[in-house]
């Protein structure tokens, strides 16, 4: 839709939807029916009209913002352009200066809302592929099984150990088996102690 389309009282609401005016705000702008602002927001290519905030912007754009229609140039960048190139051309060095401040700030802030909107798109594909990653895994467990551990045998506690290793020794030396006072037991010894004890550690 191009402006010579559209009527004064539609560009007028265009260029306040594009400011982050409320579609209320526009409609009372001009005398028109909230449902009439609604329904030229919506036919905007690219255009999201929010529910919670009652205004629009552009979520493929870096901060938001909407594209307006062939020949509506936004709610002040036509005036904010014509003076910054005139205070670039002009003879005051002071105004030149303050020109040259303006352009570096504009183009800074541009920057910085480029960045943050591709930092954001990141981390939403990051989130995505942790999503997806973790779908697959659910899938493959539930494909392959999930292999079930036996159950664990405990490990003597440390005292018990020592309370055993005692009994060998002095069923070993009852028996007449060669077994040191310290250090290992031979294994054939301690085979040998639980056969006798009926395999009971």
């Amino acid at each position: 839709m191009t402006v010579d389309r559209l009527t004064p009282d539609a560009v007028k609401v265009l260029r306040m939807l594009a400011a982050r005016k409320t579609t209320q705000e526009a409609a009372a702008s001009v005398s028109w029916p909230r449902d009439r602002v609604v329904g030229l927001a919506r036919a905007q290519k690219g255009w999201f009209l929010s529910a919670e905030t009652d205004t629009v912007s552009d979520p493929g754009s870096p901060d938001g913002t909407v594209r307006l229609p062939d020949g509506v140039e936004r709610a002040g960048q036509l005036t904010f352009e014509i003076a910054l190139t005139k205070a670039e051309a002009s003879n005051d060095p002071k105004l030149r200066r303050l020109a040259a401040t303006a352009r570096k700030t504009h183009d800074e802030l541009m920057e910085r809302l480029i960045n943050q909107h591709q930092a954001a798109a990141v981390a939403r594909d990051i989130e995505q592929l942790q999503q997806e990653l973790q779908a697959k895994q659910a899938r493959h467990r539930e494909l392959t099984g999930r292999r079930q551990p036996g159950p664990r045998v405990a490990e003597p506690s440390a005292p018990a150990a020592k309370v055993k290793r005692a009994g060998i020794r002095a069923w070993a030396a009852s028996q007449g088996l060669d077994c040191p006072a310290a250090g290992r037991i031979p294994k054939t010894v301690e085979a040998a102690y639980d056969e006798a004890h009926g395999g009971n550690a």
